[in-house]
This record gives C-alpha cells, sequence and structure tokens, in this order.
C-alpha cells in the first residue's frame, strides 16, 4: 500500500490526487504528440509512477479555483474541503520557500517628543 492511498479517507481528499493523475495524463499525452519518447508505454503507466510530482500543480490550480467566481460554490467548498484536510500534512506542502526573517535596511530613528523633555529640564 502506497503512501497515498493511505491518505485516501472521503472523497474531498481524492479531488487534489485525481486532479494531479489529470494533468499527470495530459502531460504524457502532450508530450507523445510532441514526439517525445517515453519509458512508460500508456498514461496509465506514466501517472502511477510520476503522480506525487504533480501533485504540487494540481494544489495551485485547484487554489486558484477558490478565486474565480465563475466556480460553482458547491465545487469551492470540495475543493476547500480536501485543501483543509491537508492542511498540516507534510507530504503535501507546495511552499518550498523559506521564509526570511524580516530585517529593516536602516534602524529606524528614534524620536523623542522634545516638549516633555524641556519641561524636565526648565523649572516653573
Amino acid at each position: 500500500m502506497s503512501s497515498l492511498s493511505r491518505k485516501i479517507i472521503n472523497p474531498a481528499s481524492v479531488l487534489i490526487e485525481q486532479t494531479a493523475a489529470d494533468l499527470c495524463a495530459a502531460f504524457f499525452e502532450a508530450g507523445l504528440s510532441a514526439g517525445l519518447k517515453s519509458r512508460h508505454k500508456t498514461h496509465k503507466a506514466f501517472v502511477h509512477h510520476n503522480l506525487e510530482k504533480f501533485i504540487p500543480k494540481a494544489v495551485e490550480i485547484l487554489v486558484d479555483m477558490l478565486g474565480k467566481p465563475e466556480t460553482p460554490d458547491s465545487q469551492k467548498e470540495l475543493i476547500s474541503q480536501a485543501l483543509l484536510e491537508r492542511a498540516n500534512d507534510p507530504d503535501l506542502i507546495t511552499l518550498n520557500e523559506k521564509i526570511q526573517p524580516f530585517k529593516e535596511d536602516k534602524p529606524r530613528p528614534i524620536i523623542i517628543n522634545s516638549e516633555s523633555l524641556d519641561s524636565l529640564f526648565t523649572r516653573k
């Protein structure tokens, strides 16, 4: 049993894998039609071997679909369920970027309220 098949729990979670499989099959067909050769004889074999490589792109496409107004609400609900289900899954993290801590270019000047300083040093 592969690691992906253990993660499939309900139809909401299959959406990401199905989208990745569709992308993978389309990539294979486009490559064959462009004259490229593959060691995989069918698109099913290609999908079985390369499915995990297409999951980040599938997640990106599904997230983009959430922002489109022409996507029906029922479909948006399925997409959001599938994405929220995997929110803390370290195997499906799509951001490979490390967020750098914020550093200011120059130190900011300290602004002192001059009225309060003058009042400290003047006698009344």
